[in-house]
């Protein structure tokens, strides 16, 4: 299991994500991490574990109001053994004119674009891309037809539930078995709902290949003791690819 920590970034702050509401998000202050600063939650991060991969969304890209990708390169200067995960909408930040940190960053390109088979297929092509498909009340938001082209997706498919995210709900564990069958031999991440360490477990036993987590690490459900403790029966060490 490859654990990545989540950032969700608004307005250069980073901020509280749950269910998907992102009207309803507010800047970070957890007990892990009492501050919403990139560098502070970075360094919150690190003190749990020695992440070598973050995700990243940039939710002012995402809904089509700036970037943060000044305070995103900012990151990756600051910290050189450092991979990154990033969503940034139909605003990628690895484009085809980019060259610098082209080997740490991996754009996610999120089915709720609207993002059609053949644009993904070509920002596969240009750069290395990872397919998030959304999901929202039990739908995929997005073009369905995405699903049936396999072989032309990305091999690391992340499977973001939106309804889940915050929510203490646990992860959509039935998602995952359908898009097993549905995407034979794809790496298939979970996002969303994972509460504790026996949610990994249930991930893995079911064919997970990692899970993206925010508010099990924040609150102190999943912390040191657990990922060093689990480490060798659990988890792999995180890398960016």
């Amino acid at each position: 299991m490859h654990i990545i920590p989540v950032i969700d970034l608004k307005d250069g702050l980073v901020v509280a994500a749950r269910q998907g509401k992102r009207q309803t998000y507010k800047p970070l202050a957890s007990p892990l991490c009492p501050q919403p600063e990139l560098p502070a939650v970075i360094r919150a991060y690190l003190s749990v574990f020695p992440f070598r991969t973050f995700y990243i969304a940039d939710l002012n890209a995402i809904e089509n109001n700036g970037n943060n990708h000044a305070l995103i390169t900012r990151m990756l200067q600051a910290h050189s053994d450092i991979s990154l995960w990033i969503d940034s909408g139909t605003d990628p930040f690895i484009n085809d004119n980019s060259v610098s940190f082209r080997d740490r960053v991996s754009n996610v390109l999120g089915s709720e674009t609207g993002i059609s088979i053949e644009q993904l297929d070509h920002y596969t092509r240009k750069s290395d891309c990872i397919l998030s498909l959304d999901y929202a009340q039990g739908q995929l938001l997005g073009d369905p037809g995405l699903l049936d082209y396999p072989d032309l997706l990305p091999q690391r498919v992340i499977i973001m539930s939106l309804d889940h995210v915050g929510s203490h709900g646990g992860p959509d564990l039935e998602r995952l078995r359908t898009l097993q069958e549905q995407l034979p031999g794809k790496q298939l991440y979970a996002a969303g709902g994972v509460r504790n360490v026996e949610d990994l477990r249930q991930l893995a036993a079911n064919g997970g290949h990692g899970a993206l987590l925010a508010t099990a690490l924040h609150n102190g459900t999943i912390g040191s003791s657990h990922l060093y403790n689990f480490h060798d029966q659990v988890f792999a060490h995180p890398d960016s690819r």
